[in-house]
């Protein structure tokens, strides 16, 4: 059954800030003024009334502040997700928070704000990255906390300093657009793929260095910076695609090469690249058959992330305590905690639609011989007793504010035995249902920019590969995750116009 186009959900289309109370559009990546919502949707995105319903009572039952009331976020919570970066100034004056975009306007500042020290030697300005929540008369600059990196990370426990690779000449045959690739990640894009200041300083300086003498690490930072850059300008969605698979696909070839056998020099390189796969998996939408964690027709079916994370223990055993020790140190520690995993989700409400699930049949209208029966048994009940284990371990990550993509895909996809993958490539029903149960678990990561809309798409893709029957056993992840099972969306069978072939 084709799956229908529906109007997007709440969290697919607008991102709120409880802190500064205001609620911002993804896809025109400014914030809403609270009497436009409405307005905004129809205009804008062309959603009519009662496709936008949904939306608007969503906005109204949050607290929205006036413009002029929005509190901005001080420089250590900068950047705010989902709004553009500029290339601004920031007045020198000690005291003074004056930010602007153009030299002509912080001149004239000076000339009317400081006139006791125009003219002299003092530094008027310097270089900052602004964002704004609002524009025309509303518009308001705040800075980045890369703009003033020395009042606001804390320094570093290793023996050397870091520096930021964007103040690093790039080689000089880089072209100018992957200049510009590098330039963005480091100034941008690093920041959702630390969980914290000194995995995001990894991010932006140590690991995009090694980009210099890694040309596959390179191509995997411009795949990631372009992916991030087709979240951002939706008009140019395409093309920074496009860009995203040249560069994806010049990199796998030499990491395959080298990720069997890692060495002193290449191991460092081949930890960070793997952590790019991950997200190259969950934002490019070109991917989408990925989606259920194995391909239809492949022979091992397994995404190449899904290989590295599930070989990390033994493909770095002989290495790891030399990475733990080196500079490598703040991202492992900060993103890939491994502690040791509770046996049963401590929320009573998880445990009880957990244990429903060991009544379902593991297999569809052909079963298989018996002895190939007992495997997929076994196969289904270890996924399930690691997906309970994996429920009390993202809480606890989640209360400890570490829930990071690492913990997504170890608590989980790293697991679970082989046979259960044949079981996802198989589409067996009970094994689709697991797969959208584990959903509920990365709401953590739903307002990262590669994660959005990915809950989303891959539950209704199992939705449809399910029949009516076994639709229901979704309901709950559907309601955890926030979102509506396509078959009670309004225009399903109403506009044909919305039903893809």
């Amino acid at each position: 059954m084709p799956a229908a186009t529906s109007p997007p959900s709440p969290s697919e289309l607008l991102h709120y800030l409880p802190a500064q109370r205001v609620l911002i559009c993804k896809e025109c990546r400014y914030a809403i003024q609270p009497s436009a919502v409405s307005r905004h949707l129809k205009d804008l995105h062309h959603i009519y009334r009662s496709d936008r319903q949904e939306l608007v009572d969503y906005a109204k039952g949050l607290q929205l502040a006036d413009t002029a009331n929005v509190v901005l976020p001080p420089p250590h919570e900068a950047p705010v997700p989902f709004l553009p970066t500029e290339n601004g100034l920031a007045c020198a004056r000690e005291g003074c928070t004056h930010l602007c975009i153009t030299t002509k306007r912080m001149k004239s500042h000076w000339a009317t704000a400081h006139k006791d020290v125009v003219g002299s030697g003092f530094s008027q300005w310097r270089p900052v990255t602004l964002q704004t929540f609002f524009r025309g008369n509303q518009l308001r600059y705040f800075s980045e906390p890369d703009s003033r990196m020395s009042e606001t990370t804390p320094p570093s426990d290793c023996s050397e300093p870091w520096s930021l690779a964007s103040e690093m000449p790039c080689p000089s045959d880089w072209s100018a657009d992957d200049v510009a690739l590098f330039i963005h990640f480091t100034k941008s894009t690093f920041y959702d793929l630390g969980c914290g200041p000194m995995s995001r300083r990894a991010w932006q300086g140590p690991i995009p260095e090694m980009a210099f003498r890694h040309d596959f690490l390179k191509h995997g930072i411009l795949a990631c910076a372009a992916l991030h850059l087709a979240q951002l300008n939706p008009p140019e969605r395409r093309r920074y695609q496009m860009i995203a698979a040249c560069h994806q696909g010049r990199a796998l070839p030499q990491f395959r090469a080298l990720v069997g056998a890692p060495t002193d020099e290449t191991c460092n390189a081949i930890l960070a690249f793997s952590h790019l796969l991950i997200v190259h998996c969950f934002a490019a939408e070109e991917q989408d058959e990925t989606l259920l964690l194995v391909k239809e027709g492949e022979g091992s079916g397994l995404p190449d992330w899904l290989k590295v994370i599930r070989s990390s223990c033994t493909m770095f055993s002989h290495l790891w305590q030399t990475m733990k020790n080196g500079f490598m140190k703040p991202f492992i520690e900060e993103t890939m905690q491994d502690e040791p995993l509770p046996i049963i989700p401590e929320n009573p409400e998880h445990a009880a639609r957990l244990k429903q699930l060991l009544s379902l049949p593991i297999f569809g209208k052909n079963p298989p011989l018996l002895d190939i029966l007992e495997h997929q048994m076994t196969a289904y009940s270890s996924s399930l007793i690691i997906l309970a284990r994996g429920f009390g371990a993202a809480q606890a990550a989640k209360d400890k504010g570490a829930f990071t993509m690492w913990t997504a895909v170890q608590i989980w996809p790293a697991r679970i035995p082989l046979e259960f993958l044949d079981l996802l490539r198989a589409r067996e029903p009970a094994a689709l249902v697991l797969l959208a149960h584990y959903c509920i678990l990365l709401g953590p990561l739903e307002e990262s920019w590669y994660m959005g809309g990915f809950r989303k798409r891959l539950l209704e893709r199992i939705y449809w590969q399910l029949d009516e029957e076994w639709r229901r056993w979704l309901d709950w992840p559907f309601a955890e995750c926030g979102l509506t099972p396509p078959r009670r969306m309004e225009d399903v069978q109403c506009d044909p116009m919305n039903v893809s072939g």
